[in-house]
């Protein structure tokens, strides 16, 4: 950090965070869902089932029950998380209403609440909607946590803008995750999954005292490993497998009883050895189809059940992460509670892909890698609890510095992947033609190569203040404020940096476009954002058992970059059209006003519990990623005049006979592009741009909806028996920005059963279990219309899978 930014920290009153900025700081969590033994004693402040109707929450930086908190917030329990493998984000996405996860590869984490946020490839340069904090810790890129989790008190999904009382702002919502702390009593935990794709699953934990009532450890671990579920056709393997590993170190110090230190080391790696699209159809023209038969080949389609592929080449995405970050809480007795999270997290993927993904060597070699390095710092107070006034004011600094390294160097049968892109610059040779091969050999190994730097520095006060009028504590006025200040930089430099074919300048130029993130050109860009934003609301407690609330929240998404160079250094023709369409080097920052209302309650002695929130937002300036027709390979970011999202959540949960447990949610959203007239076209049209104004917002589903029944009864004095049904479903969606008609996917509903027994004191359990029991055939993303193709792809999700887990804690 440079001295003038040390100043400019010191002048908005930040200066205190450099008390804490000795410790280390967290990144994601490993694995999956805590054992049982660790779910009868989860962390200090994270959500616990205290009893039937009484979950306990963090949302506002303090243990609260999630009955009375005007905030629209659903919880994965422990126990939901334990019995339900609930490990990464994908499971989530079920659990959670109005909620969309775009997940293709360890890198590519896209996540959207109420149709906000989900904006699939191409964000490099701008920050998600969602914010994601593990550990009180915000995560930079949302790739960084689409590994699974491992020891997990509890995760909750807030709906709406969140800025007033968290690190970074948002304009969708925010994603808590709470790991288990520390024990000072001594207990382990294991856990082993074998199912069919020769699936693998191995997780540990062990937590302790080191000295008793000062110095607490935990460790745990995990290893997982799954076959793919695609075939092969070229070689007959198979497909789409998946695997990580990760290590999780605490230390938790509480020298006096005001105060507490956890330090937290986290190690991961994660890889997607085989993942590909299929190719469902071929739009017409079916130019690819058409050179493959004329070279000799045939051009595999497929479909969301058989999944079959035929690629020559190897494909592979890795994430790497190491972090660590320290925690200190401090009683400051009638002044409140101080708390300092400091956070260090380094985060690289790297991926190889064979992207003709056919039997062709025509682009055996293409990737986007990443590497983030991100400092945080948070400080806060917050005052005591039960008071007429209750308050909490902070800081917030983070340095990032992104780079995105990317290449692509072109195979020996390029030529028949793609047509000629210029009949002047590859005129025939010999009589040949470029489809017959005439710089066939020129081309092969010809390779371009990218590195874009983005530099984010983001210093940011908030603060949130609740006001009770009454004695009783049961009308509360709430206000809060952010000012967020952001500094970004860009530099982009993509060249040729192999070209052994002796092309031309003229003639690199004109395949520049075809290289995707590796097209030539040059950027060095900067801006400053800065932006205020808050929130109001009044809510009430009518009785002990029922909760209203009302408020309005404005939230803001930092302005951010286009990946490629918008400027003449590139020689794309594209980027005119793009321009032309909205695209910049620079995205405006987006601003979300949020209306909503609610009412909490709880019947037959907290038997019952039933939620129903109303919300209206708009969003101005929305970044939305847009691509050029099938003609051109192009993606860019340019804003949306605005979106609106409005609908209703309704949401329950039962406990109304001993061992029986329900929970489920229905939501509706209608979510909808309310100003958007200058969208870039699908391939299929021939226009250069479409007007979707009116029209429903990409990866934003109408209806989700979930429904669990669990029974635990009973068999012997010591053993007992459950059984539990699971169904979640959504309705059709778009998966593209310009809402192409072949990326429509249909509704689903996926379910899922699970039976076991409990043993020894419920410290042995045995369960069997089977997800996608009617082995339902879905589409998890579809691509539509791509390239000078003429094909359309998608990513069929995991057909039925089965298998038995054997846990065990003492």
């Amino acid at each position: 950090m440079s001295s003038a930014s040390a100043g400019r920290m010191l002048a908005r009153g930040i200066g205190p965070f450099l008390l804490s900025a000795s410790l280390l700081a967290v990144s994601p969590a490993f694995a999956a869902a805590p054992a049982a033994g660790d779910a009868a004693a989860p962390a200090d402040d994270a959500a616990t089932d205290a009893e039937p109707g009484e979950i306990m929450i963090v949302a506002r930086k303090r243990s609260e029950n999630a009955q009375q908190v005007p905030i629209p917030v659903t919880v994965i329990t422990p126990v939901e998380l334990t019995r339900q493998n609930l490990v990464n984000f994908t499971n989530f996405q079920n659990k959670f209403p109005s909620f969309s996860v775009f997940l293709t590869n360890p890198k590519q984490l896209n996540l959207g609440i109420r149709g906000i946020g989900n904006n699939g490839f191409n964000t490099d340069g701008i920050d998600g909607s969602v914010g994601i904090f593990v550990d009180g810790v915000y995560t930079g890129r949302q790739g960084m946590v689409s590994n699974d989790f491992n020891d997990i008190a509890d995760v909750e999904l807030l709906r709406g803008p969140q800025g007033t009382l968290f690190g970074k702002n948002t304009t969708a919502g925010a994603v808590i995750i709470n790991t288990l702390k520390p024990s000072f009593t001594w207990g382990a935990s294991g856990e082993a999954t074998y199912g069919n794709y020769d699936f693998k699953e191995v997780k540990a934990s062990v937590t302790g005292p080191l000295i008793d009532d000062k110095l607490a450890v935990r460790i745990s671990g995990f290893y997982s490993k799954r076959d793919g579920t695609y075939t092969n056709l070229y070689n007959g393997g198979d497909q789409n497998g998946r695997q990580g590993s990760g290590v999780r170190a605490q230390l938790l110090a509480t020298p006096t009883d005001d105060l507490s230190v956890r330090l937290i080391y986290t190690h991961g790696r994660q890889s997607f050895p085989t993942i590909s699209p299929v190719i469902l159809s071929i739009f017409n023209p079916a130019a690819l189809q058409a050179r493959m038969t004329a070279a000799g080949y045939t051009l595999l389609t497929s479909n969301a059940k058989d999944r079959f592929v035929n690629i020559d080449s190897a494909l592979n995405a890795q994430t790497k992460t190491d972090s660590g970050s320290g925690q200190i809480d401090y009683h400051l007795g009638s002044l409140g509670d101080l708390t300092s999270i400091t956070a260090y997290n380094t985060w690289s993927c790297f991926t190889n892909n064979d992207n003709d993904f056919t039997q062709l060597d025509a682009i055996n070699d293409y990737g986007s890698c990443n590497k983030e390095h991100q400092f945080s710092q948070e400080l806060r107070l917050a005052t005591p609890k039960d008071m007429p006034i209750e308050a909490t004011f902070g800081g917030f600094l983070s340095r990032q510095r992104l780079q995105v390294d990317s290449r692509f160097r072109f195979g020996a049968q390029y030529n028949i992947f793609a047509a000629n892109p210029s009949a002047t610059l590859f005129p025939n040779v010999a009589g040949r033609t470029w489809a017959q091969g005439a710089y066939a050999t020129r081309l092969q190994g010809t390779k371009f190569q990218s590195q874009a730097v983005f530099h984010t520095d983001t210093d940011a006060l908030f603060g949130n203040v609740s006001w009770h009028p009454d004695a009783a504590r049961r009308l509360s006025i709430d206000a809060g404020l952010r000012y967020t200040w952001e500094d970004r930089t860009q530099i982009y430099n993509g060249s040729v940096v192999a070209n052994p074919g002796a092309l031309t300048q003229a003639q690199l130029n004109a395949l520049s476009p075809s290289t995707a993130n590796a097209q030539i050109g040059v950027v060095d860009a900067g801006l400053k954002d800065r932006s205020l934003s808050g929130e109001a609301g009044v809510n009430y407690k009518v009785t002990p058992s029922v909760f209203l609330y009302g408020k309005y929240a404005r939230g803001n998404k930092s302005a951010g970059f286009n990946l490629l160079a918008y400027n003449a250094s590139n020689p794309d023709t594209s980027v005119g059209s793009a321009i032309s369409l909205g695209a910049q080097q620079t995205v405006k920052g987006e601003t979300a006003d949020n209306f909503e209302a609610g009412i909490k309650t709880s019947f037959f002695d907290h038997k019952v519990v039933f939620n129903l929130t109303a919300f209206h937002t708009k969003v101005k300036n929305y970044q939305a990623n847009q691509s050029l027709g099938a003609g051109a390979a192009i993606r860019f970011l340019a804003n949306v005049g605005s979106l609106t999202s409005k609908g209703i959540e309704a949401e329950m949960e039962t406990w109304l006979a001993p061992g029986l447990h329900t929970k489920s949610f229905l939501a509706y959203d209608d979510a909808r592009y309310s100003s958007f007239h200058n969208s870039a076209c699908p391939g299929q049209s021939t226009a250069l741009t479409c007007d979707i104004t009116g029209r429903t917002v990409a990866w934003a589903p109408k209806w989700t909806g979930d429904f669990t029944i669990d029974y635990t009864h009973p068999i012997t004095e010591t053993v007992k028996g459950y059984g539990l049904f699971d169904v979640n479903y959504r309705s059709k969606q778009n998966y593209t920005i310009t809402l192409d008609p072949t990326a429509e996917g249909k509704g689903y509903a996926l379910a899922s059963v699970r039976a076991g027994v409990l043993l020894m004191d419920d410290k042995l359990e045995l369960q069997g279990w089977v997800e996608n029991l009617f082995n339902k055939a879905y589409f998890i993303n579809l691509l539509g219309s791509t390239r000078a193709t003429g094909v359309i792809q998608g990513y069929p999700g995991n057909p039925r899978t089965y298998g038995g887990t054997v846990r065990f804690h003492f």
